[in-house]
C-alpha cells in the first residue's frame, strides 16, 4: 500500500515529496468534507453585508453633507457676488455724489470770488471818484491792480470844467444870470447867491 500511497500522493499533488492529503482534494473513497461550518458562513455574511450597509449609509450622508455644502457654497458666491454689485453701486454713487459735490463747491467758490471782486471793484472806484457805471470796467485782481487800473482809466476821462460863476463875465455885465438861477447855481456850490451878482 505503501507504494499506491505514493502514487496516489505523486498523482493528487503538483509536488512530488507531499506526502499528506490536501484537505481541499478529496480522497479516493471518501465524500468531500466541508470546507467552513455554514452557521459562520452566514454570520460572516451578514457581518459583511451590515458593514457594507453602514458604508452605504455613511456614502449617502457624506454625500449629502457635500451637497449641501456645494449648495452652501453657491448660495455664499451669490451673496458675495450681490454684496459686491452693491458695493460697486454704492461706490459709482458715492464717485457721482462727491463729483457733484466738488462742481457745486467749485460752481460757489467762483460766485463767491466773482462777488468779492465786484465789492472790491465798488470799493476802489468809490475811493478814487471814478463813477459807479465805469466800476465794471476795472481790472485786476487784488485792490492795488484794480486802483492802479482806474488811476490810467481817470487819466484818459476828461476832467468836466467848472462853469464861471456869472458866465465867465465877471464884473463885466453882471446881470446876465437872473435871480433863479443865481440861486440854482448857488445851491449847487453851496456858495451865498449875493456873490454870483455883485
Amino acid at each position: 500500500m505503501s507504494t499506491d500511497a505514493q502514487t496516489q500522493a505523486v498523482a493528487g499533488s503538483d509536488s512530488p515529496d507531499a506526502g499528506g492529503h490536501d484537505a481541499a482534494t478529496p480522497q479516493a473513497g471518501q465524500d468531500a468534507a466541508p470546507v467552513a461550518d455554514p452557521t459562520k458562513m452566514q454570520a460572516d455574511l451578514n457581518r459583511a453585508n451590515k458593514e457594507a450597509a453602514e458604508r452605504r449609509v455613511a456614502l449617502k450622508a457624506a454625500q449629502d453633507e457635500l451637497a449641501a455644502l456645494k449648495t452652501q457654497q453657491a448660495a455664499a458666491e451669490q451673496k458675495a457676488l450681490a454684496e459686491r454689485g452693491e458695493y460697486q453701486k454704492l461706490y459709482e454713487a458715492e464717485t457721482a455724489t462727491r463729483a457733484d459735490l466738488e462742481k457745486q463747491i467749485a460752481a460757489l467758490n467762483d460766485r463767491i470770488r466773482s462777488q468779492e471782486l465786484a465789492a472790491l471793484r465798488q470799493q476802489v472806484a468809490a475811493e478814487k471818484s471814478l463813477p459807479a457805471s465805469l466800476a465794471e470796467r476795472l481790472r485786476g485782481e487784488t485792490a492795488e491792480e484794480l486802483a492802479a487800473d482806474a488811476d490810467a482809466l481817470l487819466a484818459v476821462l476828461p476832467r468836466p470844467v467848472a462853469p464861471g460863476l456869472n458866465g465867465g463875465t465877471r464884473g463885466a455885465t453882471g446881470g446876465n444870470l437872473t435871480p433863479d438861477d443865481a440861486k440854482r447855481i448857488a445851491g449847487r456850490f453851496n456858495i451865498d447867491p449875493r456873490y454870483l451878482t455883485e
